[in-house]
């Protein structure tokens, strides 16, 4: 689910995570795991308190069912939906630097820390060794955050969930490319405007 659709995309992780989420999925259902849902209206008054300088305006994504902020004029990148999952990824005219956000509906809740395991083991492998898995914590939104890097990518992204609605939002960028801090930084406040749509939108 993250960054699966675009080959040349800055943070291009592999088409089989969609089917690990799934399992992930399965495994919470036969866990029977609790977990506590992110609070709508707290997103909202958090996306308040951001800086959206450099990101488009406030506003709402139907497909992916969020209101949010990307960089303004960042390449918007198609839509790939089909019946697993919506994901749409932001991404710097440099293509070093992106955001994105992947949305599904699952049959019943899962919790946000199953997601975020599948999402972290995938950012964190490599072939040669040069994963690692950098942090990981939950704030006091709901949010499950983790941070690692390889030696192509480094990315920094949260799982959330609310109801059925399971989001995974990231931000990163290549590595070796070394683009400026501002954009960094740009891409990681756009991810952190991201909120779930009031249900009846």
């Amino acid at each position: 689910m993250l960054v699966v659709c675009h080959r040349n995309g800055p943070l291009h992780a592999g088409r089989n995570l969609i089917l690990k989420l799934l399992a992930s999925a399965a495994i919470a259902i036969l866990a029977g795991c609790q977990y506590q849902a992110v609070s709508t209206v707290q997103l909202e008054i958090h996306q308040d308190t951001i800086n959206l300088s450099g990101l488009s305006p406030l506003h709402a994504d139907k497909p992916l069912h969020v209101s949010c902020a990307p960089p303004d004029s960042w390449d918007q990148l198609p839509l790939h939906a089909n019946l697993l999952y919506t994901h749409q990824q932001w991404r710097s005219l440099d293509r070093h630097v992106g955001m994105g956000v992947a949305y599904m509906h699952t049959p019943i809740p899962i919790s946000p820390q199953t997601l975020i395991w599948f999402a972290k083991a995938q950012y964190s492998h490599s072939d040669d060794g040069s994963g690692r898995l950098i942090a990981e914590w939950t704030d006091s939104l709901g949010r499950c955050w983790f941070e690692a890097e390889n030696k192509t990518y480094h990315v920094r992204g949260y799982a959330m969930t609310h109801g059925h609605d399971a989001w995974v939002v990231y931000s990163g960028y290549r590595v070796q490319a070394r683009p400026p801090a501002a954009e960094i930084l740009l891409a990681a406040r756009g991810a952190e405007t991201v909120a779930p749509l009031p249900v009846s939108e």
